[in-house]
């Protein structure tokens, strides 16, 4: 089964419950659906942190470097210094639920939905067959209902 995990990786994180591992157990035992699982946490806790869980942050900085994207801050409250490489996708996402957040500093732009859109399009055609087909075998393996 192929997966496209960025695609995963930005659905996970927009709604970390979508694809749950206790109603799709077959889809989280797949490599590539573990690694979107751990990415899509990292993306959620770097939000977190920039929408100041544990003090507010300094020294934003986003550099690209080729493909991929380096994201430092602090937070001085607690003498935390975080460095982080992303895909621009990752970025794109960690910038959209960081504007909703009220984050200041990393404006949202079209082109970063146009970004999260593409991704979720993708994803739409490709695992709207497994969920479905888990979803149908999870149904099969429960008794009739009493009457």
């Amino acid at each position: 089964m192929h997966v496209d995990r960025e695609a995963l990786t930005v659905a996970m994180a927009l709604v970390p419950g979508m694809y749950a591992r206790n109603k799709l157990f077959a889809l989280h035992r797949e490599p590539e659906v573990r690694r979107a699982k751990a990415r899509a946490a990292m993306i959620r806790g770097v939000v977190r942190q920039l929408a100041g869980a544990h003090g507010e942050i300094e020294g934003l900085a986003v550099v690209r470097h080729g493909e991929v994207v380096v994201l430092r801050y602090r937070v001085p409250q607690v003498h935390f210094e975080r460095r982080v490489e992303v895909t621009e996708i990752e970025r794109a996402c960690i910038v959209f639920l960081a504007s909703r957040a009220g984050v200041r500093g990393l404006p949202e732009t079209h082109e970063d939905r146009a970004h999260i859109d593409g991704a979720l399009k993708r994803l739409g055609a490709e695992i709207a067959p497994m969920v479905a087909a888990e979803l149908r075998s999870r149904q099969s393996d429960r008794p009739p209902p009493a009457r």
